[in-house]
């Protein structure tokens, strides 16, 4: 046995060790954590320097510069720090010290999660951990990268040029011709009648999903790059599919790209497969699924986010972490201070991209924000409203048996409480960091705790009184007062009006025994719509129902054409609605009407004389009531004085009826007003 201490020797016989071969022997060792890889130096980089890519046992890739990589590369888990240095030294071309390698080891590496303690975890608690508000957490491996791998290698014959060129290709013709041959509404309505349909849809949806992550998988595997797990996880508080390609890092940038493709791709194939298979046994269903898949491309190919568009975006200028320099982007555009290393060293087109990306990108994040903040207490009411009725639906569906409705409404629920709770939880966690921040820059520079305090304190009297929380003194009591005012000398006049003027025209009240308020029955009802052209077929707002409406039977009812994605007509239209012809002109008093029991629509009565089906006809009425957010049965009182033969029920906004669909319901018309007397 040998001890060593720290004196040139020791007596008692013991060996001697010369000084140098004390510091040799106690000299450390540092090891990597198993797991760790280098992809080498960063192809296509937008960087001034040269970059290179390292992979954590986490999955993460960190960039490191071209010191760090070569003491990384020295790193064997036998050499000492002594041979690192002389071997950095020796690539670097500068001499390197022992000390220059402790530090780099300390304050470089181990913050990364890239070296071992003694017990071989990584030396910073802080490694591996992301803690962006974007990022995907709680990982789940569905498909492991053997399997993986394997299905990457069946699908890579997909990527040869010509097959990219033929699928997309017959993916537009297929496209053109379900657009030209009106296919696409016939197919939604279809599906949106039948709840079992709808999950049919829903389902080859996910399953275009899973097929998505696969194409990111081949075109890693067709570049030369192993792809790893395909799994699941949570972004922000949604599920979300993932494919493990950080190995693609190993590709040059047109791989990368490709990679990044992949997902879109095969997106496409799915579609043109949905088509062919539409053609072969008219399955309708099939098509509204082509439609629910386009939206999928649409939406991953967007830059926000973490979407396929965002890595296309960072691997065309060279810079993979665009979210990480978009305060040094920002803080750099402030006249009088200096550029942000992290901007600094960017290539000049890269620095551009980077900057247009950040100016379109936060500002339209911030508005979204600040609509929300600004309108959160109705959409609040609005929550709750729809979500009481679709709770309402789901135990009335089944109740009564009907498991695929009620699966549906189940489903309708989920995706109304998860983007609520993720725009709630974005808020929470930007606000907070937000806070942070101001508290950590108020304790930096003292003199500006009370200018914050006083803004902070404004912005929240101004949102509070936006909100409506605030009692509104001027307004409240200056109404009150001139309304007694006009109660106490407007009196009198109603009280003397009848016995002025009326006592010339003794003759006038036996004139009008006809004119009297009663009941007024519609001889017709027609469905509105303001698309249709003059002398065509007015079927799109469900003409031949319209006549349930008025026929006194309270288990019939009109009703409008379902419509896809907003309460207003989808876009598509300003509004729809029932008209009915009185026979004769008359002047309302009141129309009362049972309308579906989910409220949410916005109606106004008008009142006119031209009897055409098309939007010309709309500036000839006048409108006598409106309502809003109106359900079930309701009366409207007639606020001014018009006369007309036909009368309008005009929906400018529909209820919600399910799953992303609008639609409003007429049971009953009842109306009340002043008409001639009908001559026989």
């Amino acid at each position: 046995m040998v001890s060593v201490s720290h004196g040139y020797g020791v007596a008692s016989g013991e060996v001697t060790i010369p000084d140098w071969r004390i510091f040799k022997a106690r000299e450390r060792v540092p090891r990597l954590i198993p797991g760790v890889e280098s992809f080498g130096e960063y192809q296509g980089s937008g960087l001034t320097d040269a970059t290179y890519l390292v992979r954590n046992p986490g999955g993460q890739v960190v960039q490191v510069s071209r010191l760090l990589h070569l003491v990384l590369s020295g790193i064997d888990g036998h050499r000492t720090v002594g041979d690192i240095a002389a071997r950095v030294t020796a690539a670097f071309g500068k001499t390197v010290s022992s000390g220059n390698v402790e530090y780099l080891l300390d304050n470089k590496l181990a913050p990364l999660g890239l070296l071992a303690g003694a017990d071989g975890a990584a030396e910073s608690a802080a490694a591996g951990q992301d803690q962006a508000i974007l990022a995907l957490k709680l990982r789940r491996t569905l498909v492991p990268a053997g399997g993986v791998q394997r299905l990457a290698w069946l699908f890579r014959p997909l990527f040869s040029p010509a097959v990219v060129v033929a699928a997309l290709g017959s993916l537009t013709a297929s496209d053109i011709w379900l657009i030209r041959g009106r296919r696409l509404e016939p197919a939604f309505r279809y599906v949106l009648l039948h709840p079992l349909l709808l999950l049919l849809v829903l389902g080859l949806a996910v399953l275009s999903m899973l097929f998505h992550e696969c194409g990111h998988a081949a075109a890693c595997r067709y570049g030369g790059a192993r792809p790893g797990v395909i799994g699941m996880g949570i972004y922000v508080i949604w599920p979300a599919f993932f494919t493990n390609v950080t190995d693609a890092y190993r590709l040059g940038r047109a791989g990368r790209i490709r990679t990044d493709l992949g997902g879109v791709y095969f997106n496409a194939i799915f579609a043109l497969a949905l088509t062919l298979t539409y053609l072969a046994t008219g399955c309708t269903p099939l098509i509204a699924a082509v439609v629910l898949v386009h939206m999928e491309i649409v939406q991953q190919l967007l830059p926000s986010l973490r979407f396929d568009g965002y890595f296309i975006l960072a691997d065309m200028i060279g810079v993979p972490d665009l979210f990480l320099r978009i305060v040094p982007t920002l803080r750099s555009m402030i006249p009088g201070q200096p550029a942000d290393p992290r901007v600094q060293g960017l290539k000049r087109a890269a620095r551009v991209t980077l900057t247009a990306w950040v100016l379109v990108m936060v500002p339209l994040i911030a508005a979204e924000l600040a609509v929300i903040v600004l309108n959160a207490p109705s959409m609040a009411r609005t929550f709750a409203r729809s979500l009481l009725v679709q709770a309402a639906a789901v135990t009335a569906q089944f109740g009564r048996g009907e498991i695929a409705a009620g699966l549906v409404s189940v489903l309708s629920v989920v995706l109304l409480v998860l983007p609520t709770a993720g725009l709630s939880y974005i808020l929470l966690v930007t606000g907070y960091r937000a806070g942070r921040s101001l508290v950590a820059v108020n304790r930096r520079r003292p003199v500006l705790r009370l200018p914050s305090a006083a803004i902070g304190l404004a912005l929240a009297i101004a949102l509070v009184a936006h909100w409506g929380f605030l009692p509104r003194i001027n307004s409240q009591a200056m109404p009150r007062a001139s309304a007694a005012s006009n109660a106490t000398v407007r009196q009198p006049a109603r009280v003397q009006a009848p016995v002025l003027p009326r006592p010339s025209r003794p003759a006038r009240p036996a004139a009008r025994p006809a004119l009297r308020i009663r009941v007024l029955t519609p001889v017709s009802a027609s469905g509105f719509d303001p698309l249709a052209s003059p002398g065509s077929d007015p079927s799109d707002e469900n003409d031949a129902l319209a006549q349930y409406a008025i026929d006194d039977d309270p288990g019939t009812a009109w009703q409008t054409q379902y419509y896809l994605g907003s309460p207003f007509f989808g876009g598509l239209k300003t509004g729809s609605g029932l008209i009915l012809d009185m026979g004769r002109r008359v002047r309302l008093s009141s129309v009362t009407v049972t309308f579906g029991p989910v409220p949410g629509a916005d109606v106004a009565i008008e009142v006119g004389d031209n009897d055409t089906l098309a939007a010309a006809a709309l500036p000839a009425f006048t409108t006598v009531a409106a309502a809003d957010g109106v359900g079930g049965t309701h009366t409207f009182t007639a606020a001014r004085s018009a006369r007309g033969r036909y009368v309008l029920i005009w929906f400018t906004k529909l209820p919600p009826a399910g799953l992303g669909k609008f639609q409003a319901e007429i049971f009953d018309v009842s109306i009340r007003g002043r008409a001639p007397a009908v001559r026989e």
